[in-house]
């Protein structure tokens, strides 16, 4: 039977025996039944709430690898953006997560060509909406980015990000607009505003002691940072892109930044 570093160098290994994945995986559960029950069963929404407290639980363990409780944190934020913001995007939510893993390198390798070839579809594919868009653009830049970072650099990582660049543009000319620019809600504004002050500290040099999965040598602090800079990045750019759509879409990446913040500024105090 292949090994998954064989398969995918951006693949991690979900292991239910850790009690954080545990909570990762019944949080996502808890937070969709919590908003089918208050929402008057709505089933899409709370599938939707599902999926984006999930990818706010991985976002955070990779923006925080030392500090588990930051997942749980931010995963126990969604369900209340959602219920008084609106309903996320969880693919964008995703490819994000995806490309803070591949910046920050979390597994420990340069992600594969077939990795990248795949990453280029998905991210192409969910580019027409802004949050979408957002989420692509920067993984373009990212994949670019990765190849100057300390570490080996992953095969032909300028081609596909030129590749991915190209099949955005074209995916928002196909779809002809990503849509009129609505004004936030104070709400939005709060949560943007929170999300920020959260990146300020996130950004800041910070010691790193978990391993990479695959090769158990310590990440790259430079890394770790550059991860939570394109984070924050595609939270900006989808809210520049479509004001108050953009900030509900990725409002859980927001409260990701504000946990792990909020578990940072703990840890130190102690």
């Amino acid at each position: 039977m292949p090994r998954l570093k064989d398969i995918t160098h951006v693949g991690r290994r979900f292991d239910p025996g850790q009690f954080s994945n545990r909570f990762g995986l019944l949080a996502s559960i808890g937070a969709a039944g919590l908003v089918f029950a208050l929402d008057t069963g709505d089933l899409r929404r709370a599938f939707s709430t599902g999926l984006a407290t999930f990818a706010a639980w991985a976002i955070a363990r990779e923006l925080d690898p030392d500090h588990p409780l930051s997942g749980t944190v931010a995963a126990l934020l969604v369900p209340i953006a959602v219920l008084t913001l609106g309903t996320p995007a969880p693919a964008p939510l995703f490819v994000t997560m995806l490309t803070i893993r591949i910046v920050v390198r979390t597994t420990g390798l340069a992600p594969k060509a077939t990795d990248l070839a795949v990453l280029t579809i998905g991210a192409i594919a969910i580019a027409d909406t802004p949050a979408g868009w957002a989420a692509s653009v920067l993984l373009a830049f990212a994949m670019v980015r990765d190849a100057a970072l300390p570490g080996e650099p992953p095969p032909n990582a300028g081609l596909w990000g030129a590749a991915l660049a190209i099949g955005v543009t074209m995916r928002v000319a196909l779809a002809e607009s990503l849509g009129a620019w609505h004004v936030p809600t104070v709400g939005s504004l709060a949560a943007f505003a929170v999300g920020l002050a959260g990146a300020v500290v996130v950004l800041r040099a910070t010691p790193v002691l978990s391993l990479g999965d695959f090769t158990k040598t310590p990440l790259e602090p430079a890394r770790v940072r550059e991860g939570a800079l394109f984070g924050i990045l595609t939270g900006i750019v989808a809210f520049v892109a479509a004001g108050n759509p953009g900030i509900i879409a990725v409002s859980p990446l927001f409260g990701c930044f504000a946990a792990v913040a909020a578990v940072r500024i703990l840890a130190d105090g102690r």
